[in-house]
Parts: structure tokens; C-alpha cells; sequence
């Protein structure tokens, strides 16, 4: 009977590739392109796997392992840096080189934009510093002093998600447990434009292959494609089986968005229709 019921309940999107999901946790992974190959880095609680994306063979296991879980991952071309605890930890190629941030709390949210490396922690501290200069130039914000506010509580905001949007110099756009979008300057340290609330947390974020346009998903289980210069909604989905846990627009000439469930449903939309 349980054989028969998994049959007709669960899913079969990796059933060829077993591995992949027995030995990986719910953190999102990391996809890279190096020249013509991509790869893909999973986390395994205090350690990462490589993984070539043609025929997902492991490549790389990572080593020693972090002292605490891995809660984010980021790469640039052989480097992979992952956030352990408080700290963002540097790997080139598996192995373990240095240990480049150290924050006050742990680090929730990790990003490599070029050669600049951006972590934030839960106590809405974030921390940038440069690739070739991990020690020298090192720049520190709170959201409080950013202004990075609820626009219900008036307290300091619980980001969930954040993305950098497509030719917006040293931006990043942050999504909120209350349903709000913030753009800030990570350079000067400063909020540029908070967005009208959407009504429900943001859980995901994707920048589409459009300027100024971006895919927010919702807890609610909206999937939203916005204009974030006009801030304005240009389209509006809604997922049945639970809130947004994942989005991605696909890269070549195809207008389409992926979103994914907290019911383990993935849902396709045709942006042209």
C-alpha cells in the first residue's frame, strides 16, 4: 500500500538522479558557468558537493567540514564561499582557504556580484568586501542605518530574499516577511526607493532577461512579474498548491518562468499569453 500511494503522490522530477536528493538539503544551489560547462553546488549540511551539470557527476566534495551547517552558498569561478554560523568561509576547489567574513549573528543570505561578496546576517547586518582584498576593503551596514524598515511595524525589516537587478550599479533589491520591496545602495550604505507592500511575505526573487523587470514569488502563492523603475505589477499567477519556494526565467529566447511549491509542485508560465 505505501509503494502504491508513493506511486500516485510523489513526485518524479529527479527519479533518474536519485543521489541528488538523498544526499542534498533544502537550501537552494548554486549554479555556475565556467566557459562551456556548468556546474552545480549543493550543500550536505557541513559540506558542498560539485557537481558537473551534463551528466550530474560529482565532482568535487568539499573539505574539512564548516563547524556549523552551511545556511547560504555563493561561487565565483573557482572559488566557493559558504556561510557557516557567523562566518563566510572561502573554498578554491573543495578545499578549505580562509575564512573571510566574521559577523555578530549568523549570516542568512550570501551573494557574489563580479568580485564583491555581500552577506547579511539575521540581525540585519551586511557585509561587503572585495574577492582580491578580502581584508582591507571591508564595508559594514545595518539595515537600521540604511532606513530598511516594515511599512506595517516600523521596525527594522526581516528580509527573506534579495537579487541584484540587472544594470542597477551597486544595487540590491531586498524582499521582506511583510510583503515589502526595498532597493538599497550597497555602497553608500543608503535605502533608494522602498516599493509599494504586496500583501503577503516575499519568498523568492528572479531577475528576468528584461531591464527593469523582475519575478517576486509570495507566500501566498503569487508569482508576480513587476516593473521595479515604474513599480508596478505587469503580470499575476497564482500557484494552487502553496506559497513561492523557488523562481527562474529561462536565459534564451523562450519568455517563460518557473516557480516552485511548498507543495513540491514546479509550474511553468508562458510570459507571451
Amino acid at each position: 500500500e505505501m509503494e502504491d500511494s508513493c506511486a500516485s503522490n510523489c513526485s518524479r522530477l529527479l527519479e533518474g538522479f536519485r543521489a541528488i536528493g538523498i544526499i542534498s538539503v533544502p537550501l537552494p544551489a548554486c549554479i555556475l558557468k565556467l566557459g562551456s560547462e556548468n556546474f552545480l553546488t549543493t550543500s550536505v549540511k557541513n559540506a558542498f558537493h560539485i557537481y558537473d551539470m551534463s551528466k550530474l557527476r560529482l565532482k568535487i566534495v568539499s573539505s574539512p567540514p564548516t563547524k556549523r551547517k552551511i545556511r547560504a552558498i555563493a561561487a565565483h569561478g573557482d572559488l566557493t564561499f559558504v556561510a557557516s554560523g557567523n562566518e563566510v568561509l572561502s573554498f578554491r576547489r573543495g578545499k578549505l582557504e580562509s575564512k573571510v567574513a566574521v559577523h555578530d549573528s549568523n549570516v542568512k543570505l550570501l551573494t557574489v556580484l563580479g568580485d564583491i561578496v555581500l552577506s547579511l546576517d539575521d540581525s540585519g547586518v551586511l557585509i561587503i568586501f572585495d574577492i582580491n582584498q578580502p581584508n582591507e576593503d571591508v564595508r559594514k551596514f545595518s539595515l537600521e542605518e540604511m532606513d530598511v524598515r516594515s511599512q506595517t511595524t516600523g521596525q527594522r525589516a526581516s528580509v527573506t530574499s534579495w537579487i541584484h537587478p540587472m544594470t542597477y550599479l551597486n544595487k540590491m533589491l531586498l524582499g521582506d516577511s511583510d510583503g515589502s520591496l526595498f532597493l538599497i545602495n550597497f555602497r553608500s550604505g543608503s535605502c533608494v526607493h522602498r516599493f509599494a507592500p504586496l500583501g503577503s511575505a516575499v519568498t523568492a526573487l528572479d531577475q528576468s532577461c528584461a531591464v527593469d523587470c523582475v519575478g517576486v514569488g509570495l507566500a501566498d502563492g503569487r508569482v508576480l512579474l513587476r516593473n521595479i523603475r515604474f513599480d508596478e505589477t505587469l503580470m499575476e499567477f497564482r500557484q494552487a498548491d502553496g506559497g513561492v519556494t523557488a523562481l527562474s526565467f529561462r536565459s534564451d529566447v523562450s519568455h517563460l518562468l518557473a516557480s516552485a511549491s511548498t507543495g513540491g509542485g514546479v509550474y511553468v508560465w508562458d510570459l507571451e499569453r
